[in-house]
């Protein structure tokens, strides 16, 4: 049986128009019109694209059939010149595999129809074509690579969406879905759409009659919560084999969905119980890949397995279907901004953790393997984009939800990596670099993150997330506008600022003249008593050079507003810092206060010795796993939610 495993896209959007080589390469094709692509005259359309490649080594890895091999499909206005190419692993090498010689047929409606089979030798990573047109402009439709295979098995996934007051964005993800899925005879079967809503401000209209949409008004019980409502309500209607998890702020593609309907119904024993790991594009860099696997490393920290690729590029997109983990790596997990898995885990393993928001996918997945290895599957076209992290710092969930729920994910379900020593180190770091921005709002929110944690699992129990969430935010630090803030300039550079006022932006950094014996010998004296603070109290050595220069009250730097920037060396001898957000527009004026730097480096470090006394608490947690993410659990936890 012949069958379509993914299509080229090219359709017109706006997404689409501005990161054309994303799709297709042509010099004559501008991504605008009315859904077909049409090539000019003496022009050409090149597809070995992240959505227009054929990724011919993962097919034949996941499905477990060495002699996949696709036969290309596509349709056209008018005759052209059909070019098949591959692209050979790591290095940049794009070969031609062979000219087109088949002659057309010719459809009902008088479109020309090629049929062209791939070699069976070949061994790529990537196959794609090149369509080349000659005197006359060519409209292409149909475009496909298509397969000979048996019977799919049966698959049927849930959507699920969790929403907190989004629902323009929200709204039109509903109606990308149900137009090119939910409402398409050949996708329709095989699809169900679930939102949960947590603010309860969508309206029932969204749904419009369409029984493959559900929607869930839900208490805010946060990303953790509103998945788990939706995960209660597909196991519990039986109707999936597949859930998958979406966040509600991304641009879908729905060629994605499609590509992971595929891929679960032809997958091999290996991967029939994978998880497909969408990949997370970013909307600041539409061509860049930010992660699609994501592992905890052994200093705690949650890293991408691959680092960030431009899939605009060719040897980008090759090196992207290389890189698969090995079968025993540890600390590995599929985020849930797309991440799509048997629905039996649900049944098997249980719900998420009452975390409000933050690592409940981390936790899920290193849940799972402590009884079975997790594999994944990972593709290109696969994909949402997403806000990039790095650009929308929130203290209250970069600091408190991401300090508290580390340590109560560890607690529930550690890692073969698991370490409170490590995990206490990190927070050290944190909270000393935090201190030096002069950020002593984000210095509290770690210590009372650390105190939250060590209320136990009870606390828990019922839904305090987004009360403690708003304390947080309450105490996080707040920005303003420039002109209200005194002293601030009219407007900032903020891509300057970027790149000066970060340490590891400058290649070298002036070292202080030591004019004689004696100031060296001040100098090391004051080393080595630092170095005697930092062996009996355990904290972080200081990577700037300790300097002479005294400190000046009246001076003010200016430093982006994140906790991700080390601007030690504008701020070493600064009285003031001027934090900024990523618009340039506003900011928060911040004051050294040695004394309250003190004081709160005292507190963390008395909660820290807690921490490491502690056996009780990290047990109580275990031990209530099993009822916290119970189904009985959650449908108590849901419906107090909503009074």
């Amino acid at each position: 049986m012949l069958v379509d495993l993914s299509r080229p896209v090219w359709k017109p959007s706006l997404s689409s128009c501005a990161i054309l080589p994303l799709y297709v390469k042509s010099p004559s094709y501008s991504g605008v019109g009315d859904g077909t692509l049409t090539v000019g005259a003496y022009s050409y359309a090149d597809f070995m694209t992240y959505f227009g490649a054929f990724s011919l080594k993962k097919w034949r890895r996941y499905t477990g059939i060495d002699d996949l091999t696709p036969t290309l499909i596509v349709e056209t206005s008018a005759p052209v010149h059909i070019t098949l190419t591959e692209m050979i692993y790591r290095r940049l090498e794009k070969r031609v595999i062979c000219e087109s010689d088949h002659a057309p047929s010719q459809t009902q409606d008088g479109w020309y129809r090629y049929t062209i089979a791939y070699p069976k030798e070949l061994d790529a990573q990537l196959v794609a074509f090149t369509i080349t047109t000659n005197a006359y402009p060519a409209t292409v439709r149909n475009a496909a690579y298509y397969a000979d295979l048996p019977s799919p098995q049966e698959t049927r996934i849930e959507i699920i969406t969790t929403t907190y007051r989004k629902e323009r964005q929200v709204a039109r993800n509903i109606e990308l879905i149900r137009k090119e899925l939910l409402d398409n005879g050949a996708w329709g079967d095989h699809f169900r759409l679930t939102v949960v809503d947590n603010g309860r401000t969508l309206s029932e209209a969204v749904c419009a009659d369409n029984p493959a949409v559900t929607l869930i008004p839900n208490g805010n019980v946060g990303g953790a919560g509103g998945f788990a409502a939706g995960m209660l309500h597909a196991v519990e209607s039986g109707w999936a084999t597949h859930v998958l998890l979406m966040d509600d702020d991304v641009t879908v593609c729905p060629e994605s969905f499609k590509r992971s309907l595929r891929l679960l119904e032809y997958a091999g024993p290996e991967y029939q119980e994978a998880t497909i790991a969408g990949a997370m594009l970013s909307t600041a860099n539409f061509e860049m890949q930010q992660e699609d696997i994501g592992v905890i490393t052994p200093e705690r920290n949650l890293r991408p397995f691959k680092p960030r690729l431009i899939m605009d590029r060719e040897y980008d997109i090759s090196f992207n279907e290389e890189l698969i983990p090995a079968s025993d790596a540890d600390g590995l997990y599929s985020a849930w901004w797309y991440s799509c898995f048997p629905a039996r885990r649900i049944t098997d393993y249980g719900l998420p953790i009452p975390l409000f928001y933050r690592r409940d996918d981390v936790e899920y997945a290193t849940r799972i393997q402590e009884k079975e290895p997790l594999k994944f599957i990972t593709i290109n076209g696969v994909c949402v984009w997403h806000d990039a992290f790095d650009l929308r710092w929130n203290a209250a969930v970069e600091v408190y939800l991401a300090t508290r729920n580390m340590l109560i994910q560890g607690a529930f379900t550690p890692d073969p990596h698991h370490s409170m020593s490590a995990m206490i180190q990190l927070m050290r770091d944190n909270v000393i670099n935090h201190g030096r921005r002069f950020d002593y709002a984000s210095m509290e929110l770690t210590c009372d993150a650390i105190e939250d944690y060590l209320r136990g699992p009870d606390y828990y129990r019922r839904p305090v997330g987004e009360n403690l969430f708003r304390k947080a935010r309450d105490k996080a630090e707040h920005l303003t506008p420039l002109e209200e803030i005194p002293d601030a300039p009219d407007a900032i550079d903020i891509f300057a600022l970027e790149l000066n006022a970060n340490d590891e932006n400058v290649e070298a950094i002036e070292k202080p003249d030591i004019p004689d014996s004696r100031d060296r010998a001040r100098l090391m004296a004051r080393v080595r008593r630092r170095l005697r603070r930092v062996l009996q109290r355990g904290e972080a050595v200081e990577a700037h050079p300790i300097q002479e220069r005294p400190i000046s009250d009246d001076k003010m730097v200016i430093i982006p507003n994140d906790g991700w920037c080390r601007p030690w060396r504008i701020l070493h001898d600064a009285g003031k810092a001027l934090a900024v957000d990523t618009t340039g527009r506003h900011g928060a004026l911040r004051v050294r206060d040695e004394a309250r730097n003190g004081q709160l480096r005292e507190r963390f470090e008395r909660l820290a010795q807690t921490l490491l006394d502690d056996t009780d608490v990290r047990q109580a947690y275990r031990k209530c796993r099993d009822e916290m993410t119970s189904f009985e659990f959650w449908h108590t936890y849901l419906e107090e939610a909503k009074r």
